[in-house]
């Protein structure tokens, strides 16, 4: 039997589903040619959860949304110690002031 189509996978895979199971996140920039990892829980924690193909990236490097592209990845046993993965350090609002114009 022919395998699916990875896209249609990530359709009904969300996140709390990845994170239930222990999936990292694999983010790769297809323009600067650079991989991040992340766990599903950090993301889950800035925004709901929905499907892992819905959620969106902007690149770092370059800052192009273009390029991204989303895989989960299940690590081996081998991998621990060795994947570097972006942990969540804190979340920061920034407050901006808005400006009118008028007539006195």
């Amino acid at each position: 039997m022919p395998e699916m189509n990875q896209s249609k996978k990530l359709a009904r895979w969300s996140l709390a589903d990845a994170s239930a199971v222990g999936h990292i996140l694999v983010v790769q920039c297809q323009y600067c040619r650079i991989t991040r990892r992340y766990l599903p829980d950090d993301i889950l924690k800035f925004q709901k959860n929905t499907s892992v193909d819905r959620v969106r990236f902007r690149c770092q490097e370059c800052g192009k949304r273009d390029y991204i592209h989303v895989s989960v990845y299940s690590p081996s046993t081998t991998d621990i110690g060795k994947l570097p993965v972006r942990r969540l350090v804190g979340i920061r609002d920034v407050k901006m002031p808005i400006w009118r114009d008028e007539t006195m």
